[in-house]
């Protein structure tokens, strides 16, 4: 195909980039930015001629890929290290199964932090049964937790755990694990 062709393409569907196949086999990216500063930084020609050259001429061929398989972690950290618009999904074959973008990832980020329930943060250490000791203390106050996020803040085994829980009373689980010596911080109460 050609760039003019891509393009169209790109703008009908109001995208950035796009992964480019043959024969259902992914090949590589062209992203709209690098056409347009290709035109207008590089190019000599008229438009009609940059039109019809081919997308293989302006593609992006070293990509990283990632199979059905691949974590969300996984795919956040190769964003993280690129400047990828999307990561192709590929089967064994090197086939195209699909893309994950930057948008789709932050979605799944969204359904674990989520609205719909209290939530706090706790600042422990990385002791054996910390987290044993919060389960049983929100169990026992009649909570349940909905998820736990732990991330290593890399200060002297310092940690932060961020839980989201479904409850009746959510300030007596809050006391109860303060009592407990735990020193949590209130993000956000459901109305």
């Amino acid at each position: 195909n050609t760039i003019g062709e891509a393009l169209e393409t790109i703008e009908a569907h109001q995208l950035l980039s796009m992964p480019v196949v043959d024969h259902n086999k992914f090949i590589g990216a062209l992203s709209k930015q690098h056409v347009y500063e290709n035109y207008f930084r590089e190019f000599t020609g008229t438009k009609e001629e940059f039109l019809e050259r081919k997308v293989r001429e302006m593609m992006r061929t070293k990509m990283v890929t990632i199979s059905e398989h691949t974590s969300i972690e996984e795919a956040a950290a190769i964003f993280i290290a690129s400047k990828f618009r999307f990561i192709p999904v590929v089967g064994k074959q090197e086939e195209l199964l699909g893309i994950v973008t930057q948008q789709a990832i932050f979605k799944e980020y969204q359904k674990l932090f989520g609205d719909n329930f209290d939530t706090f943060t706790i600042y422990t250490y990385d002791y054996k049964g910390t987290l044993a000791k919060i389960a049983e203390t929100i169990a026992k106050n009649d909570g349940n937790i909905k998820n736990i996020v732990v991330i290593n803040t890399e200060t002297l085994g310092l940690q932060e755990l961020f839980v989201r829980v479904e409850c009746d009373d959510f300030d007596n689980i809050i006391k109860a694990l303060t009592k407990r010596g735990f020193d949590v911080r209130v993000n956000k109460q459901s109305k």
